[in-house]
């Protein structure tokens, strides 16, 4: 982890030398629960979340997150912090971003044989489709959550301004190479939300679920609610 950010830190003095304009930005929420693509992260409990990010006219970003996590493991991983980086432009009316991200779980002994930490890497796409735009995710990881090899995330999603306000949608496919490991099969996901801005806070309520049943959802019992249907509202505010 200490490399990571190390590595990070450096990139951004590098930049800021450069004379080119650059731009710090941060960020806080507070969300019912902590859903990443589809399961929740939190054994479906309220998360505080906040991060910072370093953008520069280049196109070039750095940024870190961090959230409270409970995977139910007896409190070996209780906080997620993410390192990320890469590159935006656009070509034409086609918006890209290439990127990578680290996932680290600080607290998690060696000696528990849970290996949490992983990275992704991959391009975002977007369009503009009349007022909507439309946008292509996909992230790859060498080896993904708890090392269970290979990772393939892919996701669609639309968006488009209604009013004061934003709705849109995902549909993404997540994966997995070693199944039994992980704990599902390979799965889809999809959400569906609404969003605004009121008095300089962000609010959002989403629709999430998998189409996991379960016994699929990590043996069920008292992990088989993480795979359901769930709203979601978080509030948010830019720093």
């Amino acid at each position: 982890m200490k490399k990571t950010i190390l590595t990070s830190l450096a990139t951004a003095g590098l930049l800021a030398s450069s004379g080119a304009i650059a731009d710090v930005s941060g960020n806080i929420s507070l969300t019912s629960d902590y859903v990443f693509r589809g399961l929740s992260q939190t054994d479906e409990k309220p998360a505080i979340q906040g991060g910072f990010d370093y953008a520069h006219d280049s196109g070039a970003y750095l940024g870190v997150w961090a959230s409270n996590v409970d995977f139910e493991d007896g409190d070996e991983a209780e906080i997620e912090i993410d390192l990320y980086g890469g590159m935006t432009g656009t070509m034409g009316d086609l918006g890209w971003q290439f990127g990578g991200i680290y996932y680290n779980y600080p607290g998690v002994a060696d000696s528990s044989g849970l290996k949490y930490d992983y990275w992704e890497v991959g391009p975002t796409l977007t369009y503009p489709v009349g007022p909507a735009t439309a946008s292509l995710m996909v992230m790859w990881s060498p080896n993904f959550f708890n090392e269970t090899g290979k990772g393939l995330y892919t996701e669609l999603g639309l968006s488009a301004p209604v009013g004061s306000f934003e709705i849109g949608g995902t549909f993404g496919h997540q994966d997995i190479e070693r199944n039994v490991k992980f704990g599902t099969p390979d799965y889809n996901n999809w959400s569906l939300y609404a969003s605004t801005e009121l008095a300089g806070i962000g609010l959002k309520l989403a629709y999430t679920d998998t189409e996991l049943s379960s016994s699929e959802c990590f043996g069920g019992g008292v992990f088989a609610d993480w795979c359901d249907a769930r709203a979601v509202f978080s509030i948010s505010k830019d720093l």
